[in-house]
């Protein structure tokens, strides 16, 4: 069996803050292949990196402002736990982009935040160094439009729309495990390219958690890449009783 890409679900997240340096450090140090990072726009433009709207769940305070309505400078002067920071996408191009491919999940549909990710991109020269992962048709032809290079991964919002979405531009497409056995997943696990994420929709797991029974079963499926909480399950699978690859 040959290894699926790793992908670092928010960053090396079981052990680190989600979505932030030390959790993208964390990834590239113990050998994940990606980096996975949430992309929210704030008030003045600028993406940062965050799954949810507020950062109730990650503040110190638990402050409950949408990043939306806040400024960059607003953002950055909020504490997370573990005294960490939220950190912009274009700190995340810098820092991690040229070690580690970026795949940057865009949480929204509006077409200002793809149109602002794909100028960071842009910015950064990173075109060749990242994904770009987006739930909206409209919003993938305007990346494919900006960036006619970049590699775009279909968070499809129903597997019968996956032809829909190739023919905007994606080049692999998501399917939640709790779904694999689903007639419509099943037929896009057999003709595109595929990356599963671990947990969530019809699992008992957290998003992105697992256990190496699930992602055994996972494995054998053969996907081209698998975002996961804790990639030492896949990086050392003698350790955590995964199956050895070839």
């Amino acid at each position: 069996m040959t290894r699926p890409l790793v992908i670092a679900h928010r960053g090396y997240s079981s052990l680190h803050l989600e979505n932030t340096q030390a959790a993208y450090d964390g990834a590239i140090a113990i050998g994940a292949d990606m980096v996975e990072s949430d992309a929210r726009l704030t008030k003045d433009g600028q993406v940062y990196a965050s799954h949810d709207a507020t950062l109730s769940r990650i503040a110190m305070d638990g402050d409950t402002r949408a990043i939306a309505d806040l400024t960059a400078a607003e953002l950055d002067a909020i504490v997370l736990l573990r005294d960490e920071r939220l950190s912009p996408l274009s700190l995340t191009l810098t820092r991690i982009a040229p070690q580690l491919p970026l795949l940057i999940d865009v949480k929204t549909p509006d077409l200002p935040l793809i149109e602002a990710v794909v100028r960071d991109v842009l910015a950064h020269a990173a075109v060749d160094h990242v994904w770009v992962g987006v739930r909206d048709l409209a919003q993938m032809r305007r990346a494919r439009d900006l960036a006619p290079g970049l590699k775009l991964l279909a968070f499809l919002p129903d597997y019968t729309r996956a032809d829909e979405f190739e023919q905007a531009g994606a080049k692999a497409y998501r399917v939640w495990e709790g779904e694999v056995e689903q007639e419509d997943a099943e037929r896009v696990l057999r003709d595109k390219p595929t990356w599963i994420t671990m947990g969530g929709k019809g699992t008992p797991c957290e998003v992105g958690d697992t256990t190496p029974a699930r992602l055994g079963r996972i494995l054998e499926l053969e996907p081209q890449g698998v975002l996961v909480n804790d990639p030492l399950l896949m990086i050392a699978p003698d350790a955590s009783g995964i199956p050895s690859f070839d």
